[in-house]
């Protein structure tokens, strides 16, 4: 209900200072349409004093009567066409800005990655906690997801198609790790078995992402059907047709590894050869599996903002985007109890690390 009341909130906001603008962009119309009509009225004027005095010299010696009256009045009228045509102009082009303004944002609004406990723990440990000076793996990882994607500009739309085509695997690459997770939780760590299933459920819905972002590629080929078949099967002189000067053929195919599956492929590599020695290590993967699965959430979030304000594609597309994007939110969400869970389930082993009885060397007589 708050995000709802929120989001009400900035649409009004929004809306009041998009009308605002298009009223002063009106009146500004009106008043450049003015000013330019008030220009071209001074040489018509001239222009249609002198025909008015070469028709009354014709009429004189009765060799055009009405010449001058016929034909000066047009010379007045200008300035009339042309400050019709600014004002329709302006006008045409705050339209288009209001629009603009207007147009619902796309859903890009969620927490910055790197979701950690508070400096005190609901147990009263410090900031020192288990695992809490570790970095997860899939936490790094999925960052150079985010800023590798961030830092990529498609230069053609073929280029974004091969984007949206690779979604899907770019999102199963990422979810095998938390895959890898769940089963090494069940199989190899000293955790307990409610943990393998939390994670597992987290994988679940990553998997429904994927799923979800399969049926973006197929969209856009639908929708943009006629575009595409310019590059498949160019008609004779298609570049005719270009809307900027013809372009070099960049080597771009739809059906390529996208930029996005490029850099996701490297989480699910790196992750299924990390071995963690101790369970701190294991706790950190806990604990920075929300912040990840966000990090690549922002990489969704840019390419459905991009898509929304920058390419010229369908508003279909941008729609079905936000929703992979908001099954990914989804999973981030459900991640969030993995640590509080890991805690709860592994409460006593994990006292023995944050307090240990009679110090570290005493309480290690009780090690395997």
């Amino acid at each position: 209900m708050s995000d709802r009341i929120r989001t009400g909130r900035r649409s009004l906001v929004k809306k009041g200072k998009a009308g605002v603008r298009y009223v002063l962009r009106s009146a500004a119309a009106k008043v450049a349409a003015g000013a330019v009509g008030a220009l071209a009225l001074i040489p018509g004027l001239l222009l249609r004093t002198g025909a008015a005095a070469m028709g009354g010299l014709l009429r004189l010696l009765r060799l055009a009567p009405r010449t001058g009256t016929k034909w000066g009045i047009y010379f007045t009228r200008w300035s009339l066409h042309l400050a019709r045509t600014v004002h329709t102009r302006l006008i045409a082009k705050a339209k288009k800005r209001w629009e603009a303004d207007t147009r619902p944002d796309v859903m890009t609004d969620f927490d910055e990655p790197g979701h950690t406990l508070p400096p005190t723990t609901a147990d009263g440990f410090g900031t020192d906690y288990f695992g809490g000076d570790l970095v997860s793996v899939f936490q790094t990882e999925t960052e150079a997801v985010r800023d590798a994607y961030a830092a990529y500009d498609p230069p053609m739309m073929l280029a974004v198609a091969a984007e949206y085509w690779g979604l899907p695997e770019g999102l199963t690459s990422a979810a095998e790790a938390v895959r890898q997770l769940a089963v090494n939780t069940a199989d190899k760590y000293p955790a307990d078995a409610k943990m393998a299933d939390l994670v597992a459920q987290v994988y679940a819905l990553l998997h429904q992402a994927a799923q979800k972002a399969a049926e973006v590629g197929p969209l856009f080929a639908k929708v943009h059907e006629n575009d595409l078949r310019r590059f498949e099967e160019p008609r004779p002189g298609e570049h005719m047709w270009n809307i900027l000067e013809r372009r070099p053929d960049g080597g771009f195919d739809q059906r390529e590894p996208s930029r996005f599956v490029a850099v996701a492929q490297d989480v699910a590599h790196v992750y299924s050869r990390y071995e963690p020695g101790h369970m701190n290590q294991v706790a950190a993967e806990y604990e920075g599996i929300p912040a990840g699965i966000e990090n690549v959430a922002a990489a969704i979030s840019l390419l459905q903002v991009r898509s929304n304000d920058r390419y010229p594609v369908d508003k279909a597309v941008v729609d079905a985007i936000a929703d992979v994007h908001q099954l990914l939110m989804a999973a981030a969400s459900a991640a969030q109890e993995l640590m509080p869970n890991f805690r709860r389930l592994h409460a006593p082993d994990i006292s023995r690390h944050e307090a240990p009885r009679n110090g570290e060397e005493a309480e290690g007589m009780w090690d395997v």
